[in-house]
């Protein structure tokens, strides 16, 4: 998507969704008239599109990805922490 300068503009993420993404679990026939959703915001188990409709998660933390919920500034700072004292090391040097 080179040149994409939509970040924060919903319809083009929607537009860039539509041409890029595909949605597993998903019949794919519903998004020529509906847009998909864009969550935006999570906070423990709830989620937030781009419309401000909160929805649970109850996916993320099944298959492990958030198995903690969403917003947990103390793994969050546990993790700037590390990436400002070593992000990479290429294990040849």
């Amino acid at each position: 998507m080179e040149g994409f300068s939509g970040l924060n503009d919903i319809g083009a993420v929607i537009e860039a969704d539509r041409a890029h993404v595909w949605h597993h679990l998903s019949q794919h026939k519903q998004y020529e008239t509906v847009d998909p959703r864009v969550i935006v915001e999570g906070k423990g188990l709830r989620v937030w599109d781009a419309k401000g409709k909160e929805h649970i998660d109850a996916v993320s933390g099944g298959v492990w990805t958030v198995n903690v919920g969403y917003g947990r500034e103390s793994i969050a700072n546990a993790v700037r922490d590390q990436l400002i004292k070593m992000n990479y090391f290429a294990g040849a040097a």
